[in-house]
């Protein structure tokens, strides 16, 4: 991701990262090695934790400390908040995003002894293993009471087949058990070989035994209600390790109660912790669990340290891994499509500060093998560099399409295979609300942006520094002329290209390297020289 803007501070030390939750010593030990400060301060109350993040880069929480707006809002320096684990409940997304802060979690790492979990609490449901105990220890012998029936051929329905569901069903399969899954994001072949995918009303007309696996969003929230626990066979059963919410715990109860459904083992639920009078507490069909999904000494240890990595990585190289609210990149993409991200920075940097007037629509053409890469994240880079200009908050790639649309900015792409000369080519095309257009093309020469095009002429820059671009009538001593002048007000030529007119009568472009950028004052002077037509001068 490209580097983002913060607001300025005098403070010379080391980022600043307050864990507010439990975090695995090894967690806070990568941190600390990469020389980041780790404050750990679990078990803060609302205004305590406000108070701490005053001066701190990044917040690492689990599922206790709630990072609300409020706290948001009183962490100007704050980059980046981290959740050791899937679920972002007790971080609002909206409000960091319209700040600029990411927000990341690591969805992979409890993945699977979250499916494990839900492997177990099949075989509980199918063995009445937690009412044998429970019998066994009050000194009874029931063994003709706890008839149970083997799994071996029943029909194992996965809602969600992200990675946790898939997990899930190589398991199923792996059981001898028959796998359909229902995922409404999937199309085409199942990703998982041997699943069937199917469906939502043949999911739970085929059920023998549903485990659900998706986030909880507006289309799931209350997804399996009293109607769609109806269409369940009646010795089905129901298992719900994902987020709760997506079950509505009274309909279960009064499908359990009416024999409409076989059991339900459920590992979250609407109210957390689970209020001790819950009607669940009681039905003797339900397996209840303290949500455990990402609770094994294996899990714990890899989301502290997946996440505590994560905020290295952002903090100190600018680098997004299991972000919620920005794209991210592959790990094996990142060191290629990094001089890109740069690039497309740096493109759109330099448009908005030769516009001529506040941007309309930004049109991105990507070219080539480019196009094997990872695009989204080279649309918010480039939309950052345009915007950073003209705003005084921060604008990266967590909140740059946001505010993008915020400004009734259009933002149109375009894929093409083939990139002319070059191997890959990000071409925009900015248009100004006064209808003027500016062009720059750009590719990535051994690991170096260069400016390969700019407003119909080909040049070769290597985007850095301070530019001056002028647009100026082709007669001979023009470079002497903008030389004398830059030397008389103390200004350094580093380096110069300059583009012949493209047909006669037009006029020629030049870009100069300098020492220093010019002042509004000076390019009105520089203008006022008999062959200088504009000038405009870049700062990146």
């Amino acid at each position: 991701m490209p580097a983002p803007s913060h607001p300025a501070s005098t403070r010379i030390d080391r980022p600043v990262v307050l864990v507010a939750d439990e975090l695995d010593r090894e967690g806070v030990e990568i941190l600390e090695r990469a020389g980041l400060e780790a404050r750990v301060r679990p078990g803060l109350s609302p205004a305590d934790l406000a108070a701490a993040v005053a001066d701190v880069d990044g917040i690492l929480v689990r599922s206790a400390a709630q990072v609300t707006a409020e706290v948001l809002a009183a962490a100007p320096r704050l980059r980046a908040v981290g959740r050791a684990g899937i679920g972002v409940d007790n971080i609002d997304v909206a409000a960091a995003s319209r700040r600029g802060v990411l927000v990341m979690n690591t969805p992979l790492a409890n993945a699977t002894t979250t499916a494990e979990l839900a492997i177990a609490h099949v075989l509980g449901l199918a063995r009445h293993l937690p009412a044998a105990d429970a019998s066994m220890k009050a000194g009874r012998w029931d063994k003709s009471r706890l008839v149970g029936r083997e799994i071996t051929g029943k029909t194992l329905v996965v809602v969600g087949l992200g990675k946790i569901g898939r997990l899930v069903a190589e398991r199923g399969l792996g059981l001898a058990m028959k796998v359909l899954a229902y995922d409404p994001y999937l199309t085409g072949a199942s990703p998982v070989p041997g699943v069937e995918l199917v469906g939502f009303e043949q999911a739970l007309a085929s059920a023998d035994y549903l485990t659900i696996h998706v986030p909880k969003s507006k289309e799931t929230t209350g997804l399996f209600d009293r109607q769609a626990l109806r269409r369940m066979k009646r010795d089905a059963c129901l298992i719900q390790c994902s987020r709760g919410g997506i079950v509505v715990e009274a309909d279960l109860i009064a499908a359990l109660e009416a024999g409409e459904l076989g059991g339900a083992a459920l590992d979250v639920f609407e109210t957390e912790p689970l209020p001790a009078d819950s009607p669940l507490r009681k039905l003797a069909s339900v397996q209840l669990t303290p949500h455990l999904g990402a609770s094994s000494s294996e899990a714990q240890a890899r989301v502290s340290t997946e996440i505590a990595a994560q905020m290295v990585d952002y903090l100190l190289h600018d680098e997004v891994r299991g972000a919620v609210n920005a794209p991210g990149v592959p790990p094996d993409q990142l060191a290629l499509l990094r001089p890109y991200l740069n690039l497309a920075r740096l493109a759109g940097l330099t448009l908005a500060q030769v516009a001529d007037g506040p941007a309309a629509r930004l049109e991105i053409c990507y070219s080539g093998e480019l196009l094997e890469r990872p695009l989204a994240p080279l649309k918010v880079a480039a939309l950052a560099g345009l915007l950073a200009p003209s705003l005084d908050s921060p604008v990266n790639a967590v909140n740059a399409e946001a505010l993008a649309a915020d400004r009734g900015l259009a933002v149109l792409e375009e894929q093409r295979r083939d990139s002319s000369d070059f191997v890959s080519l990000l071409e925009l095309r900015l248009t100004t609300t006064a209808g003027r257009t500016h062009t720059l093309a750009g590719t990535v020469d051994r690991s170096q942006p260069r400016f390969v095009r700019f407003e119909g002429f080909g040049i070769d820059v290597v985007p850095e520094g301070n530019l001056l671009l002028t647009r100026h009538h082709d007669a001979p001593g023009v470079l002497g002329l903008v030389a004398t002048w830059l030397g008389r007000a103390h200004v350094n030529i580093g380096g110069l290209h300059m583009a012949p007119p493209r047909q006669p009568g037009e006029t020629a472009l030049a870009l100069y390297s300098l020492s220093r950028p010019l002042t509004r004052s000076e390019l009105s002077e520089l203008v006022r020289l008999p062959p200088i037509v504009a000038a405009r001068a870049i700062t990146l």
